[in-house]
């Protein structure tokens, strides 16, 4: 316990040291933005700090005589004033023209965490499946007594893990793109599950998303670890046009289903027994037998929102895959979940090419009922239109007529998928909401 007291502290000094003498921006009050806050209020007593964020109520809830707070719309006026500048993940700047030179002020919480954990770190990022395998990581190595902790974009920020630090203790980190973009440091196991079009109205292109993602391996010394899928196109087309990295790269394909009995695992869908590869793998690099890593595999609870079994009711199995924000994530689920008769579908619309994803769902054969919800999901449908189908397609104007469609046109016997295939910005603070209010809805079809 000394040892870990210890190093906590060194690593809080060297972060205070980073910032010590420093003018101080924080860019953003979300959880991270916060963490930041509270960590050097508490670690450098008697400094002003400065804080901006978009949001004029968050702004007043900050009660510091050691704050002064900045409109964002005077902030560009004064950021070359800074010398750090903490930005939150969530804050876009692809469209901002921001000088070189002021980018260069631009920090992470992630970076910096990745720079002092005296320990070893394990990144995993991907268009899908993030948190699943960071959840899976961490459980797999925490059953076989190793010391972990789980943070990033998982919902615990990174210096929310600084109390644990030692050189015995793991930091396994979820991390977004968001996360990722203004990183110079890598993780010393990084994993890269799928790269597929997301994210592209925060980033501004599909190129700038994929270098933000490559981040999770590009800055790695040549003793850590770059576990990669293989089979996923987009991401071997784009590592093979980028500049070879330095870590050990294991390409992770469909031969090594035969290292390692993921049979034991409950999530369903061929994509989550990927997602164990990719823990198993991680696993062993500590050390931890197959036998072991497939014990632990049987004790793994799926994450809410994923493929989340809600209720059957009237005979009809209704299901939550609420994360499912890209067409791929979708039609994975419907391939995971046993008689998929009805789908719901749609959210924001980002402009992304659809008439490919409604081409097959056309050919998925026991798909019967494709409801519709706005934006993306009207806009499917005007492709459906056009094509030879035999689908039942309805337009609902919101998630409560789909539930309601969902109930009364679903065969007994069979499943409701709930996969919108994009965001839930439009209508929803995020996913999560968005599930939790798809559950409910379906909850109450008990009372009807």
């Amino acid at each position: 316990m000394k040892n870990v007291r210890e190093k906590s502290f060194l690593m809080t000094e060297a972060i205070r040291s980073y910032f010590l003498g420093k003018k101080i921006l924080i860019w953003g009050l979300g959880l991270e933005g916060m963490a930041t806050l509270e960590f050097l209020l508490t670690n450098l007593p008697g400094t002003f700090f400065f804080v901006s964020d978009s949001n004029p109520a968050t702004l007043k809830a900050i009660h510091s005589p050691w704050i002064r707070q900045i409109e964002e719309n005077d902030l560009f006026s004064c950021m070359e004033n800074f010398d750090v500048i903490v930005k939150s993940p969530g804050i876009r700047t692809s469209h901002l023209a921001i000088e070189p030179s002021i980018k260069e002020k631009i920090v992470l919480q992630t970076d910096l965490f990745l720079h002092f954990w005296p320990g070893i770190t394990i990144g995993i990022t991907g268009s899908k499946g993030k948190s699943t395998t960071t959840s899976l990581i961490h459980h797999l190595l925490k059953k076989n007594g190793l010391e972990a902790y789980i943070g990033g974009n998982i919902g615990v920020p990174p210096f929310h893990l600084i109390p644990f630090a030692s050189e015995k203790a793991i930091a396994v980190l979820e991390l977004s793109s968001y996360q990722l973009e203004y990183c110079q440091h890598s993780p010393s196991i990084a994993i890269w599950l799928n790269l597929y079009q997301e994210h592209l109205n925060y980033h501004g292109s599909f190129e700038a998303y994929s270098r933000a993602k490559s981040n999770i391996a590009r800055f790695q010394s040549s003793e850590n670890f770059f576990l990669y899928n293989a089979d996923n196109p987009s991401l071997s087309e784009f590592l093979a046009s980028f500049d070879p990295l330095p870590g050990k790269l294991i390409a992770i394909d469909e031969k090594w289903k035969e290292t390692f009995d993921c049979s034991r695992l409950k999530l369903p869908g061929e994509h989550n027994k990927r997602n164990a590869l990719f823990a198993a793998l991680t696993a062993s690099l500590f050390g931890i037998s197959a036998e072991k890593i497939a014990e632990a595999f049987a004790s793994f609870c799926g994450l809410p929102h994923r493929l989340e079994y809600v209720a059957t009711i009237e005979g009809i199995s209704y299901y939550n895959d609420s994360i499912a924000t890209v067409p791929e994530a979708t039609l994975a689920g419907i391939e995971a979940i046993a008689n998929v008769q009805s789908l719901i579908i749609g959210g924001q619309d980002r402009g992304l090419p659809l008439e490919d994803f409604a081409s097959k769902l056309c050919q998925t054969i026991n798909l019967r009922n494709i409801i519709l919800l706005p934006e993306t999901g009207w806009r499917i449908g005007t492709f459906f239109e056009r094509k030879n189908h035999k689908k039942n397609l309805f337009f609902a104007k919101d998630l409560e007529e789909a539930v309601i469609i969902a109930s009364k046109f679903t065969a007994k016997g069979s499943s409701c998928l709930f996969s919108p295939a994009a965001p839930s910005y439009h209508r929803y603070l995020n996913f999560e909401k968005r599930g939790e209010h798809f559950k409910r809805l379906v909850l109450q079809l008990q009372n009807v």
